[in-house]
């Protein structure tokens, strides 16, 4: 058991560091009666957090193959644009179409057919794309089932790892925001990797994450002009509002993340 001395008088010490100690408290009266440390209060959700909840499902998305520049590897140029964007939306449409009810993650069963419904993909850009994302590891298929459904799997899903991407409330409606962008306009395809950057980040109780322009350009391999136009697109896509002015010493914004819908 650590014994205490009574209040306001400090212990004896011998020697020069009693002394110390005593000029210290004659400087700083404050000392003699230290503030006590309060109990870490329970942590309580914002208001705007728990109707940002009732708004939608929060579906596990994968962070560190984002937050480690994954999305660099798809690019802009002329031949890759449209497979980019189309890999990007049916990655999309695999993330909000995972089982939420499971503690573990369960295979995502998904036709041709449902993924076009979702998306608004082609069958050969599905066919396409699907083959990008094995081939990067992003995805792993388990199989075939009747009724040309395929099984799929998103890597590196772990609980340390793992941020929420929020959606529409209702299960395996389409997402009219990807049908609304279309493979052929560059500005798609900025405004996708700005918009999974921005939820691998993770957003605090309020829903609201900060981005660091320069960074996200480098990471995303997108002009820093470019990041700026696309966080001003997803606004008006509705996936996003700006909180306050960016800084001037450090091109930072504020975002708070709205439903993929």
């Amino acid at each position: 058991m650590i014994s205490h001395a009574p209040r306001g008088v400090p212990p004896a010490r011998p020697g020069c560091e009693a002394r110390r100690e005593a000029d210290d408290r004659m400087m700083h009266p404050e000392l003699l009666h230290p503030a006590r440390i309060p109990a870490r209060a329970r942590l309580t959700v914002p208001p705007a957090a728990v109707e940002r909840a009732r708004e939608g499902r929060a579906s596990p998305l994968p962070a560190d193959w984002i937050t480690e520049g994954g999305l660099r590897a798809f690019r802009a140029d002329a031949g890759y644009l449209g497979r980019s964007i189309a890999a990007l939306k049916l990655y999309l449409a695999l993330v909000v179409s995972q089982d939420a009810a499971g503690g573990d993650p369960a295979p995502i069963l998904l036709s041709y057919e449902r993924i076009a419904a979702l998306s608004g993909l082609s069958d050969p850009l599905i066919c396409a794309d699907k083959k990008a994302l094995l081939d990067q590891g992003l995805v792993a298929t388990c199989g075939d089932r009747p009724g040309g459904t395929i099984a799929y799997r998103l890597t590196g899903l772990h609980p340390s790892t793992a941020v929420s991407l929020l959606h529409g409330p209702r299960p395996g409606m389409p997402i009219a925001t990807l049908h609304g962008l279309t493979c052929r306009k560059a500005p798609n395809l900025a405004a996708l990797k700005t918009y999974l950057l921005l939820c691998a980040y993770g957003c605090d109780l309020d829903g609201a994450v900060t981005l660091d322009v320069d960074a996200a350009a480098g990471l995303t391999l997108t002009s820093h002009v470019k990041i700026v136009a696309a966080l001003a697109a997803l606004q008006s896509l509705g996936l996003a509002e700006a909180l306050g002015t960016p800084t001037r010493l450090a091109d930072q914004r504020r975002i708070r993340l709205l439903p993929l819908r």
